[in-house]
């Protein structure tokens, strides 16, 4: 069982945004699909984790952007999972150029739930081998919580339908960068260097979404609220 997944991908004209650089939530589909493929290759994907009545939940995910890639560039993406802490299953991404230098970087953060209770649950068995685990870390200590703010203004409003749904019937993680774009509208002369989002809570098909945003000390902060003002997701972006 390999510690390390890697894997070749051609960036796409669709990766890029109107400004010709990689959209956030392109990073975030390459670090879902090397993730994927390497829980399958080590039996915890999807089928694997069905099968013992789990399934895995995004908490957190980080990157930053060292340099941007360039529209049709082949990249490698790499990924590997940290010794479990407790409940926190941490896992490592890094994009590189075909010659090696580090694009971007990332960490993610997740737990198991129990399929039955909807708890989260510790499972210190799920890995097929319980040493010697790749111990680099893109971002040192746990991923910090995306702090608050008061919402003002006039909200950005979505109500997210068929289309971003994914198999375990909810947003999929990589959407919501695009929630808070679309809500931020950056201008051209922006560019993203760190991102964070926090999943706080699952956003259901025609769940009614109001996204904020404010800055603060530099950074751009969104959060998304469903109507009872439940805050579902939070993001942090650090602009160059």
């Amino acid at each position: 069982m390999e510690k390390l997944f890697e894997k070749k991908y051609d960036l796409r004209t669709g990766d890029f945004d109107k400004f010709n650089r990689i959209k956030l939530s392109s990073i975030l589909d390459l670090f879902q699909d090397a993730a994927g493929r390497h829980a399958e290759e080590i039996g915890i994907g999807f089928e694997g984790m069905k099968a013992r009545s789990y399934f895995w939940v995004l908490a957190k995910t980080r990157f930053q952007i060292l340099s941007e890639p360039a529209l049709h560039q082949e990249v490698v993406v790499k990924t590997w999972p940290l010794e479990p802490n407790k409940i926190i299953y941490r896992r490592e991404y890094s994009i590189e150029s075909l010659g090696g230098e580090e694009l971007i970087k990332g960490s993610s953060e997740w737990v198991v739930v129990d399929s039955s209770t909807r708890r989260i649950v510790s499972a210190p068995d799920l890995y097929p081998f319980s040493d010697g685990f790749i111990t680099k870390m893109n971002f040192e200590g746990r991923l910090s919580k995306v702090e608050d703010f008061v919402c003002e203004g006039t909200p950005h409003h979505i109500s997210p339908s068929f289309s971003l749904l994914d198999v375990n019937n909810h947003v999929n993680n990589t959407k919501y960068a695009d929630f808070v774009l679309d809500a931020i509208k950056p201008e051209a002369r922006l560019s993203a260097e760190l991102v964070q989002i926090d999943y706080r809570k699952e956003v259901l098909s025609g769940t009614e979404l109001n996204i904020y945003h404010t800055e603060k000390d530099g950074a751009v902060l969104s959060k998304g609220q469903d109507a009872d003002g439940n805050v579902m997701f939070a993001c942090k972006i650090i602009y160059k």
